[in-house]
């Protein structure tokens, strides 16, 4: 396996490929369609504001696949230690990269998992903004 390159600022070696990027890309992309989609919908459909509540998880899945593309780390990936190559295939890494890995991991999941309360917490408030 080829040393990656590390971008300017980054946290930590990228633990997965330019395909992995894509994907993980074009996830972020699909989920926050999903949550645009499913606010006009509940919007429209004058859903209550217990139901809102859900707009957190298409939210927080983008969130957390955008900052996956942005951090260089697979939170997946980060906690089994592995590099997932080019043709989607995984190889071990070393114990100090899978560390670091599993840092910035944490720092995705934290970050994610707040920017999916505070969409679940706006979505329930457009109930009585809207």
């Amino acid at each position: 396996m080829s040393e990656p390159e590390i971008a300017l600022g980054a946290s930590c070696r990228p633990n997965f490929s330019g395909a992995g990027r894509r994907r993980r890309r074009n996830a972020a992309i699909a989920a926050a369609v999903i949550a645009v989609l499913t606010l006009v919908a509940f919007v429209a459909l004058d859903v209550s504001w217990p139901m809102r509540l859900l707009l957190g998880l298409p939210v927080g899945g983008a969130v957390i696949s955008e900052l996956q593309v942005r951090r260089n780390t697979c939170v997946a990936h980060a906690a089994t230690g592995v590099f997932e190559n080019e043709d989607m295939s995984t190889t071990k890494v070393e114990e100090e990269f899978a560390a670091a890995s599993r840092k910035v991991a944490a720092t995705i999941w934290r970050d994610g998992v707040l920017a999916a309360l505070g969409a679940a917490l706006l979505g329930a408030a457009s109930a009585w903004i809207v």
